[in-house]
């Protein structure tokens, strides 16, 4: 069986990535199985889902929330999603401050109990959030990051399509899959386009 997630809730709509409008629109999607959504925290300790480092040149973790413009609290989408489909939350932090951000984040999670899976491309994050929580946590794995890690303690490893596709491992997601004949051996599949792959 195939388990289309929606990477930054895209697929076949006009909402922009990591929105609430997007999430909320792939949720109700039989064909999508789960979204993956990308948490950074601000300057002023708000959860928001929200992909690259910067925002207009400046850091997210230098930044104000109110200085933001159409950028969505994680907050206001979990209290609003209604499904036991996975709920896939990259968390993102360059740097070894990340104590305060997964206890912010589990905090959340803790108030909407919902199918999380965690996941990082941060190796030492993902080992201390593993200490912290009973979530399935993951790591993202390329050519370049992650490669040769201890695995032992991850429940799951999500990988791009073309780094170690034989790893061996309990269960693995597979990054970014946008087009059929890319599907074989894979369960989870992180995708810009469900629609295509449905």
């Amino acid at each position: 069986m195939k388990y289309l997630i929606a990477h930054r809730a895209l697929d076949h709509h006009s909402f922009k990535e990591n929105s609430i409008a997007g999430a909320l629109m792939c949720l109700s999607k039989d064909y999508i199985a789960g979204i993956e959504i990308d948490v950074r925290l601000t300057k002023d300790n708000k959860l928001v889902m929200y992909h690259n480092l910067l925002y207009n040149l400046v850091s997210v973790s230098s930044i104000k929330y109110k200085d933001m413009t159409n950028v969505d609290l994680l907050a206001n989408l979990l209290s609003q999603v209604k499904t036991d489909k996975i709920i896939l939350l990259d968390i993102k932090c360059e740097s070894h401050h990340y104590h305060y951000l997964l206890k912010k984040l589990l905090k959340l999670l803790k108030k909407y109990p919902l199918n999380y899976y965690l996941c990082s491309f941060n190796y030492d994050l993902t080992k201390q959030l593993v200490k912290m929580t009973k979530y399935p946590v993951g790591l993202f794995i390329t050519d370049l990051i992650n490669k040769n890690k201890d695995f032992s303690h991850l429940s799951f490893l999500a990988l791009s399509r073309n780094s170690y596709p034989d790893i061996p491992f309990k269960m693995k997601m597979v990054w970014t899959i946008n087009q059929k004949k890319d599907l074989a051996h894979y369960s989870y599949i992180i995708t810009d386009k469900p629609y295509l792959l449905s």
